[in-house]
Formats: structure tokens, sequence, C-alpha cells
């Protein structure tokens, strides 16, 4: 706690100037205060995280939590939460209220305080949690592994950026009603309920994972998804992202850049903006099936209904409808100037191609690449009226 009153911002300043230039500071990966979420036998299956501060983000706020909570700056960092500290914290911020200013985390550490009506000041078990990562280590709990979903769902990290290894190791697989969890001894319980009793009994998914919808303002991050089981928590959604009906899909460790998504896109995958992802079609990803190779899809592409796409494409690229392209399938290829023209090669041989279109040929059954006019208008509605018809072939 601090020793003198917190009057004023450049009191609050100096304080944390101060501690931050101590050797109790470092600045956090991500922050945040939550509320655990446990099953009501006492399982911990999540957290609610209502504000994630990511990297660089409000510092003075990680500095004033590091300070009164005693947070060693190393790994991972969880503290159990009371009043005693939350009221000496929200002190700190005094100079802020009644400023007309937005202060998301000062509004979070009041609703923790206002949640521990009648508990005693020091009275930690209410599930109230301040969760800090600072270095990117596999997950070692569920708060942990809780927040680097968020960090991506709030796009503070892009897939492929944070250490998830062994994350289905640390969340416990659970039935999800709405978002509250029920472990099996729960759903044995709720069973005979409804046999017996006439209860009902109506999970919406069985999982680890929490759904996007449950936990992220989605209106506020500019995407829409029409149904709430088509994206989990973890996934990366740019502004303009929009999941259609059907097969559409955005698993944890995956998203876009802003794309239409009717198809489904696998964790590790990353889809550049102005895409189209097209009914049925199937971004592979690195979860299962020995692929070791994230899969990136650049911008203005198109993957036409019912197609796989196994490699890492450039921009304004074209898989043909009913197309697999995977990193062994053999292409012949049919671009005029291109370095493998007239030779036919592995698909990973082409990753990273540009203004390009993979398909079957009519006549000979033949998969094959080509540069098509519709990949030329596509390259060349690139966001800037940015041209890559002259540019090489391949991105690396």
């Amino acid at each position: 706690m601090t020793s003198t009153p917190v009057r004023t911002a450049d009191d609050f300043k100096a304080l944390v100037a101060d501690f931050q230039a101590t050797d109790r500071y470092r600045a956090p990966l991500l922050f945040a205060v939550g509320r655990r979420v446990l099953t009501k036998n006492g399982t911990l299956a999540s957290v609610r995280y209502p504000v994630v501060n990511g990297p660089g983000q409000n510092t003075g706020s990680a500095a004033v939590l590091m300070k009164v909570l005693g947070v060693e700056p190393r790994g991972v960092q969880n503290v159990s939460l009371s009043a005693r500290p939350l009221q000496a914290a929200i002190a700190h911020f005094a100079p802020f209220e009644n400023d007309g200013r937005s202060h998301p985390n000062l509004d979070a550490l009041k609703r923790a305080l206002a949640a521990l009506a009648g508990a005693a000041p020091d009275d930690a078990s209410r599930g109230l949690v301040a969760s800090f990562v600072f270095d990117d280590v596999e997950p070692q709990g569920v708060e942990d592994s809780t927040l680097k979903l968020y960090g991506m769902s709030c796009r503070h990290f892009k897939p492929n950026t944070l250490n998830l290894a062994k994350i289905f190791t640390k969340l416990p697989n659970v039935a999800w009603a709405g978002d509250t969890p029920m472990d099996a001894d729960e759903i044995d319980a709720a069973l005979a309920a409804a046999a017996f009793d006439g209860a009902a009994y109506a999970p919406i998914m069985v999982d680890k994972f929490p759904l996007y919808v449950h936990r992220i303002n989605a209106v506020k991050m500019g995407v829409r998804i029409t149904d709430q089981h088509k994206v989990r928590l973890g996934a990366y959604l740019g502004e303009g992202t929009t999941l259609m009906p059907g097969a559409s899909y955005v698993n944890f460790n995956a998203g876009t850049d802003g794309a239409m998504v009717e198809g489904r896109i696998s964790s590790s995958a990353f889809v550049g903006k102005g895409s189209d992802i097209g009914g049925g079609a199937s971004v592979l990803g690195t979860l299962s099936g020995g692929n070791n190779t994230p899969i990136s899809i650049g911008r203005n592409c198109l993957l036409e209904a019912n197609c796989v796409l196994g490699i890492p494409v450039g921009d304004a690229v074209v898989i043909a409808a009913d197309t697999a392209i995977i990193s062994s399938s053999r292409i012949r290829v049919g671009i005029e100037g291109h370095p493998q023209q007239g030779r036919t090669v592995k698909a990973s041989d082409l990753a990273g191609i540009n203004a390009a279109t993979f398909r079957r040929n009519d006549a000979d059954g033949v998969l094959e690449v080509v540069r098509t006019r519709r990949n030329e208008d596509y390259a060349r509605k690139l966001d800037g009226g940015e041209s890559i018809l002259n540019a090489d072939l391949h991105k690396h």
C-alpha cells in the first residue's frame, strides 16, 4: 500500500514511476482481474476476465496491482483477492474518479469489491483473482490458460504467437449449460433429475473451452457470428469477420484479419483481410494429422466450396471447388514466367504463391496451378491499390 495519499494525477504518476524503477516491477504480457468459474462441485473450469490488458497496455494499473498485491514479476502469477487489497488498489485511483473518462480496469476493481459484499476484509474464498503472465511459458493452470485465450480473442496476440503447448491438459472437460460448467457428477445428477423429476437438462456442448460469444463483446469487436457454437474462445477475429450459418467454424489459436467464413479454419490457421472461405471449405491445422506447418492465407483469396488447403498461400489465390491441395499433392505449373513453368512439383514447393488458381484440369484431370483473369482482378483490388502481379511469385 502507498504510505502517502494519492490525491492528484501527478501523485499517481510519481508513485507508478517510483515502483516501476524497482526490481519489483516488470511489464506483464497479459494481466486481468476476474472471477473463477467453478462447477457446483468445485471443479475450476475457467475464469471470466471482463477487462484483459495486453503488452504495454495500462502499465500504471499493472504497477498498482503488483505493488498492492506483492506480485512477483516472473512466470505466471495468480493472486486470490479479498476486500482489503481491493480497497487499497482502488484508493490509488482516486484522482481519476468522476473525471468523465472511461477507466475499465478501475470499473473492474469496483465490481470485484462489490462482489465481496458481506465478506470479511481478508476473505479470499469467493473466487476473485488477479492474473499475470510475465513469461510466455507453457500454460500452468486454468487461470493463465484462459487468460491467454482471452489475449488472442481480444486481439492482443495473433495465432501462433503465444505458447499454448499442452493447454488441453490444463482445462477440464465439462458440459456447458450456456456459460455455466457442469462436471461429471453434476451431469449424472442432472440426468437422474431429468428422468424422474421432469427437470430440464440441455447442455449446449461438452468441451474444455468456453465460447467466444459468451466472453467477448463481438459487437464492439466489429464481427458477426451467426451461431454461438462457431467460435471458441481463443480465436482471433479481425474487424469485419463474418461467420455464416452452416459449416463455418474458427478454432482457438486461429482466425482472420477480416474475412467471410463459410468453411472451417482449424487451429493455427490464419486468413487475411478480404478473403472468403467458401461453404464446406477446410483450412488444415496443426493439432492432428502430423502437419506442423501453420497455414496462412493472404488477402483477397477465395476458397471455393468443399475445397481443402494444406499449404500457406499469398494474396489473390483461388482454390477451385472440390479441390484438395495438401503439401504432398503433385501440381502441374502453368504460369508463364514462373521458375517451375511446365514442370510438376509438390504443392509444398509452391507455398506462398500469389495471384494463382489451383484447380483440376477439366481435360486430363491433373491438378494444376494457373493464373486467371480473376486472380489478376483480385490482385489489383488489394488495399491501397497495391499490385502484386509483377512481384515475385513466392513469399517466404
